[in-house]
């Protein structure tokens, strides 16, 4: 047996108290880390069972996929659950929007379905945005919308709107609608076509 060894084990039996201290204390450092870990984890468990279940809605102003200057407002539920009792306040110079035709509430709040499962999404005209720029450019208001998740508690996001921001926006011609406007006009000279009478 090497040298080495007999010397490593004479100094550990000279010194076996402070060995023995030591190596308690490693392991008391070794369970306060797994202890630590473990509660990081569990911690980062429940977060992401909570983002998996629970609900999200939010709010947003956008234009109508067929009429440029029509805004829509839209309600998605965004999270993983259903949201219950969802309604939608709005904040800011509401009045003044109002008075330009946004189809707003008279009252602070609007509601908007008992239930929202996930990814539904629920959408109303608020108004024609050629009205809200007529007279200098519109206010940005807030949209808090309140819902109630599964356990019945209470839950709130605040979207905040800005009309300015669709200022301009315009829209190619799709190809598709190229496309359908060929085939009324191949359907239309079919429709006038008459054969030539035979001799």
């Amino acid at each position: 047996m090497p040298e080495w060894v007999h010397s490593a084990s004479g100094w550990i039996i000279v010194h076996k108290d402070h060995v023995t201290l030591l190596s308690g204390a490693i392991q008391a450092a070794t369970a306060i880390v797994v202890a630590f870990l473990t509660i990081f984890l569990w911690r980062e468990n429940k977060r992401l069972r909570k983002a998996g279940t629970e609900p999200e809605v939010v709010a947003y102003l956008i234009p109508d996929a067929r009429y440029l200057h029509i805004l829509m407002l839209v309600v998605t539920n965004v999270g993983r659950g259903p949201a219950w009792d969802v309604s939608l306040e709005f904040v800011g110079e509401i009045d003044s929007l109002r008075k330009k035709g946004a189809m707003l509430p008279v009252g602070s709040n609007l509601p908007i379905l008992p239930v929202m499962p996930q990814d539904e999404r629920y959408a109303r005209i608020f108004g024609n945005s050629l009205d809200f720029f007529n007279g200098g450019a519109p206010p940005d208001f807030l949209i808090r919308v309140h819902f109630k998740d599964s356990r019945d508690q209470y839950r709130k996001t605040e979207c905040r709107c800005s009309i300015v921001d669709f200022e301009g926006v315009s829209r190619t011609r799709p190809a598709e609608h190229e496309i359908a406007e060929a085939v009324k006009q191949i359907a239309n000279k079919i429709e006038n076509w008459q054969p030539t009478p035979s001799r």
